[in-house]
């Protein structure tokens, strides 16, 4: 899941138009950008194998993480035909990454893939989706099924010192086995309070005040635009050791938290 849509040319928020030159400007920072340290280690995770995405695709795996060019196939899992990242969205072999990837797209909720059999993939993909679902352990059981013993599961969460959670704490492990407990719906309102009282709102203009982040709030089960919960790198290990997975490889940049893990072979 990345950021919502600019507003399209007519909206009353519409941009400023960009500067002469932009376009080259901006090639020439991509061209010249370095992929994140210790890169080569996911990229031999999932190369030449087949994988599912969740909540993709991400401009992440085109260039600062880039393995959808190594992947031999990729699917994915979004939880509407119409979400505020992607877009509309339509069933079957309509699911695009990379330059010339195209898989099958699951319309699904990332908290039940039922119609997918176990250990399906080799490689489970999600970026940014995570903290956009109310009850995290049970997405990640979910997920670990769908996996072949001995394949991976790459996490990207966001940083919450370079964003607008920067104000809230991290999420306590022992609140999500209270939400996995309870079978936490994305109908959970729990946090919201918390988040319109500790939200930085001068890092949002299309939801710039408590009313407009309350609203969005309320619409949860349609949008998935809120962030249940706040991750650091312990919770995200205490997680994924949880549900069964061995630590691989770790990083953080100066916006998100990532990390690859191992689905035993036993």
């Amino acid at each position: 899941m990345e950021t919502p849509r600019e507003p399209a040319a007519g909206d009353a928020a519409t941009p400023a138009k960009k500067p002469f030159g932009w376009k080259l400007v901006r090639n020439l920072r991509r061209a010249f950008r370095r992929p994140i340290a210790g890169y080569r280690v996911v990229q031999d995770a999932v190369r030449g194998r087949a994988g599912l995405e969740i909540g993709g695709p991400t401009k992440l795996f085109r260039r600062d993480l880039p393995i959808y060019r190594v992947v031999a196939g990729l699917d994915g899992v979004n939880f509407a035909a119409r979400t505020v990242w992607e877009g509309e969205l339509a069933e079957g072999r309509t699911y695009r990454y990379g330059r010339r990837g195209v898989g099958h797209q699951y319309i699904a909720d990332a908290t039940d893939l039922a119609r997918i059999g176990d250990a399906r993939y080799d490689f489970v993909l999600s970026s940014n989706n995570l903290e956009h679902i109310a009850n995290p352990i049970k997405a990640l059981h979910e997920w670990v099924r769908v996996l072949k013993p001995g394949g991976h599961l790459l996490l990207v969460l966001p940083r919450k010192e370079s964003n607008f959670d920067h104000r809230r704490d991290v999420t306590p492990f022992e609140h999500l086995l209270e939400d996995h407990r309870r079978d936490m719906t994305e109908a959970d309102l729990t946090h919201l309070d918390e988040i319109v009282a500790r939200h930085d709102y001068a890092m949002t203009p299309d939801t710039p005040t408590p009313d407009a982040l309350r609203a969005r709030g309320l619409a949860n089960v349609e949008n998935r635009c809120l962030h249940h919960h706040v991750f650091d790198p312990p919770l995200i290990d205490r997680l994924l050791g949880h549900v069964g997975l061995e630590p691989v490889w770790a990083a953080s940049t100066a916006t998100d938290h990532l990390a690859l893990a191992h689905k035993p072979s036993r």
